[in-house]
């Protein structure tokens, strides 16, 4: 019983840790968008057709796509005081999404499927905002793999539906309620720290 419960104060314990290192990542985040300005070019540019077919094209004018050479940016989470997040920074990535900007690898940056998995993530963080997305991603990843993470889970489900061609009707209706319904099953662990 004490193993239960140690394991779930651990828990809580890294809860607490991650949400009181949210200005840190926030400010990682904006370094790193602010660093490659630049370089970003809106997804509405790149000419993918059927990315068109599916969002909006406001959407696809303002998110933006930066092509890295390399490893796609992540923050060090080691070293921000998250050591137990640390195996994501070791998880190569073809991909990664901040706000509205996505990062791709030089190698996968002309997948249409990656950039429609990514425009996914760029409508959660529209829908959550940069604290809540960060928390119910991070929690995500502290309940369960990488890949079973519910936010991640949800654009890996609708990327394969992209690729078959079956998608729900009204993709980021469906996307901004499947987002509220994660943040409403997450939300109250965090209500101590607000």
């Amino acid at each position: 019983m004490s193993s239960g419960k140690n394991q779930i104060m651990e828990y809580l314990d890294l809860i607490r840790k991650f949400h009181s290192n949210l200005p840190v990542i926030r400010e990682w985040i904006e370094k790193t968008l602010a660093e490659n300005l630049d370089h970003a070019v809106p997804v509405i540019n790149l000419g993918f057709p059927r990315l068109g077919k599916v969002f909006p094209l406001n959407l696809l004018k303002s998110a933006k796509t930066v092509v890295v050479n390399g490893k796609v940016p992540f923050p060090p989470l080691s070293r921000m005081g998250l050591p137990e997040l640390a195996q994501m920074e070791k998880i190569p990535k073809a991909g990664i999404t901040y706000k509205d900007t996505v990062f791709v690898s030089h190698i996968q940056h002309s997948t249409e499927s990656l950039l429609f998995h990514e425009l996914v993530h760029v409508i959660q963080w529209d829908r959550l905002g940069v604290d809540d997305f960060l928390l119910a991603y991070g929690l995500g990843l502290m309940q369960s793999d990488y890949r079973n993470c519910p936010l991640e889970q949800m654009a890996y489900t609708l990327q394969e539906g992209f690729d078959r061609q079956s998608l729900p009707d009204s993709v980021v209706e469906f996307i901004r309620r499947e987002t509220d319904a994660i943040w409403a099953s997450v939300a109250s662990l965090f209500q101590r720290y607000r």
